[in-house]
């Protein structure tokens, strides 16, 4: 991809466009809305709201995403609550400094955290907060092995969710470092704990660029994965191939959210934790251990 800003700028244009072109096609004058989401997440669904996450696009079930659990402080909120402490360790701390002393100055002062953050820190006891400690820790030693410490990195993440205009849809994606300006960046950086999947890569690549810049002046060049626990890194060129499939695959999953009675199920390692569980046949096929031989 050409990395003028002018033909960035047209290309991101040219996938916003695409994706309220398709959306009003499927939607008609479904999910309209006229302001922000509830504030309380458990009202969501009975508000008619939908969220597609970096988790949703790459997942391999329809239903899941259909059936959506209903919101709690759980363990999808706990990694982004380290990837969020991580992210302030590296973007606050002083090189000379080790990462735990800045730690403790960010969690000393907890007015100055984003409130679902504060709130869901406040009433752990000791341990649990230990637990937290110890694993942003590690994300941060664990996010800075592949880039070897950088210092042109800005690890800011992203400035926050889109809510499309004029439908009650909001697209949630995340980086923790970028290249370049915050109105302009050249690279993204996701470091992630999903195992490596070259088609996954492709279409998360198109979604991250496309939510996280929403409201930028241009696409990133490039998206740059980094997987926990390999020490090393593997880009994306964001393209208009790569963005068209991002955008599809967004299309794709508010359909599955307006028949979620026709959302096909897909069994796999990942209905271990799945929420449905309990009441999925096909999970629990996919989860049990096959029947022992009979007895000679």
């Amino acid at each position: 991809m050409s990395p003028d800003p002018a033909a960035r700028a047209e290309l991101l244009v040219g996938a916003r466009d695409r994706l309220q072109a398709s959306l009003d096609d499927l939607l008609g004058d479904r999910l309209r809305a006229s302001g922000r989401p509830p504030r309380d997440r458990a009202s969501w669904v009975e508000a008619g709201w939908i969220e597609i996450r970096e988790i949703d696009v790459v997942g391999r079930c329809a239903a899941r995403f259909a059936h959506p659990e209903p919101w709690q402080w759980g363990e999808l909120t706990t990694v982004t609550a380290t990837r969020t402490l991580g992210r302030l360790v590296l973007r606050q701390r002083d090189p000379s400094e080790p990462a735990d002393a800045t730690l403790e100055r960010i969690l000393a002062d907890v007015d100055a955290l984003p409130a679902w953050l504060a709130n869901g820190l406040e009433p752990l006891d000791r341990s649990a907060t230990a637990a937290v400690r110890a694993s942003v820790l590690a994300w941060v030693a664990d996010a800075l092995t592949p880039v070897r410490d950088r210092s042109d990195l800005v690890w800011d993440g992203p400035g926050g969710p889109v809510d499309l205009p004029g439908r009650s849809l909001r697209l949630t994606a995340r980086w923790d470092a970028r290249l370049g300006s915050r109105r302009s960046p050249t690279t993204l950086l996701v470091h992630s704990p999903r195992a490596t999947d070259a088609a996954a890569d492709q279409v998360l690549a198109g979604f991250v660029a496309l939510v996280g810049c929403f409201w930028s002046e241009a696409v990133p060049e490039r998206v740059r994965f980094s997987t926990a626990g390999t020490g090393s890194t593997r880009a994306v060129a964001v393209t208009e191939a790569v963005l068209g499939a991002a955008v599809d695959r967004v299309v794709e999953l508010v359909g599955h959210s307006l028949a979620p009675e026709r959302a096909p199920f897909t069994g796999g390692g990942w209905c271990r934790w799945c929420h449905r569980l309990d009441v999925c046949e096909v999970g629990r096929a996919a989860v049990s251990p096959p029947d022992a031989p009979a007895p000679a």
